[in-house]
């Protein structure tokens, strides 16, 4: 009787002790919302409003911390894949200028190389049809499983003008950015890039009114000019085109990421042939091509029932091909390429 007194005893001790220590200090802490774990990166939302993209539609523009908490040096864009569902749609990634002259946009702070440990801050765009309901934003690794989300209430959601939230870098405790990605001033990878361009493309997966061309390829010819700014253009045409009259004319960016010393070049704007192309419709990486000094370029051409994927191989002008097998040599290489190479002439605004 005496040890089932004391056993009570003792017991109403220990929970008049959890009562204590729960009144003092044992309610959690609610989690912040707004901070979201992907994998060995940290995001954290910081808001978001309503801007007017490249062609004057409404777009959704999130605002946000990037902390790479992984061992390596990367960018939000090769480290976050992101996915926005409005209305049970998949919202398109938007084109917000900043400036329309120089096409910097809202979502060039993404190509930011951030150390291990730093944070930067970053803004991503998205097309919106209507400006009412909610958006759920899902993160992912790029290279993993792991996500995390948050949702935007519309209703709460100012309207701005692009610009007023320019993006910079964030410092504390955690470490600054090494700044700015963009490939600038007379570096070795701009050096690269620019000048005149020979090779081939080629049409697959053709349907509607091109679904007779599958696998048929032209030679092409084209003029890449990257500035000090990391930002630039791409002029090509085929035998059907010329200098002057393009096949394409992009806007594109340089980046110092990707698996070669030369970065990655990324599409921002323009035209291939009657469709209009759009930020990261192409992401040319050299690193990934098989042969050296040449990029590929590859999209996609939709326009109504008529469809097609095409690829474009390019190495620099005055480049001898003997390194590739036959079939990857361009049509006119022996009978108009190389004469005009090996007598010093420069490149035609025209192939024939």
């Amino acid at each position: 009787m005496k040890r089932t007194k004391l056993l009570c005893l003792f017991l109403a001790v220990l929970m008049l002790l959890s009562l204590t220590a729960c009144g003092k200090g044992g309610k959690e802490e609610p989690e912040d919302p707004n901070l979201l774990t992907v994998g060995e990166f940290e995001l954290r939302y910081k808001g978001a409003s309503i801007m007017t993209d490249y062609e004057g539609n409404d777009a959704l523009v999130l605002t946000l911390d990037f902390t790479n908490n992984s061992k390596e040096t990367t960018d939000y864009f090769w480290a976050i894949y992101e996915t926005a569902m409005h209305n049970d749609t998949e919202l398109d990634m938007a084109i917000v200028y900043l400036n329309e002259e120089t096409l910097e946009s809202v979502d060039d702070s993404q190509y930011q190389n951030v150390d291990p440990g730093a944070t930067v801050e970053i803004q991503t765009a998205f097309e919106l049809d209507d400006t009412t309901g909610e958006v759920e934003v899902i993160f992912e690794e790029m290279t993993g499983s792991k996500n995390d989300s948050i949702t935007i209430d519309l209703s709460t959601v100012s309207r701005e003008s692009a610009g007023s939230g320019a993006s910079n870098l964030t410092g504390g405790n955690k470490g600054d950015g090494s700044g700015g990605a963009a490939v600038s001033g007379g570096g070795q990878p701009r050096e690269w890039w620019n000048g005149d361009w020979y090779g081939w493309w080629v049409m697959t997966g053709c349907w509607g009114y091109y679904e007779d061309m599958e696998g048929d390829w032209w030679d092409i010819c084209g003029t890449i000019d990257i500035g000090e700014d990391g930002m630039g253009t791409v002029t090509l045409w085929d035998e059907d085109y010329t200098k002057s009259e393009p096949m394409v004319s992009a806007s594109v960016s340089l980046d110092e990421a990707g698996t070669s010393e030369f970065g990655t070049m990324m599409s921002e704007g323009g035209w291939f042939t009657d469709i209009a192309l759009e930020h990261a419709d192409w992401i040319v990486d050299p690193g990934l091509v098989d042969y050296p000094d040449m990029i590929h370029i590859s999209g996609y051409y939709e326009s109504g029932d008529d469809a097609y994927s095409y690829d474009i191989y390019l190495r620099p002008w005055g480049t001898y091909w003997d390194d590739v097998i036959e079939e990857d040599l361009p049509y006119y290489y022996y009978d108009w390429y190389l004469p005009l190479m090996e007598s010093g002439e420069s490149m035609p605004d025209y192939i024939g």
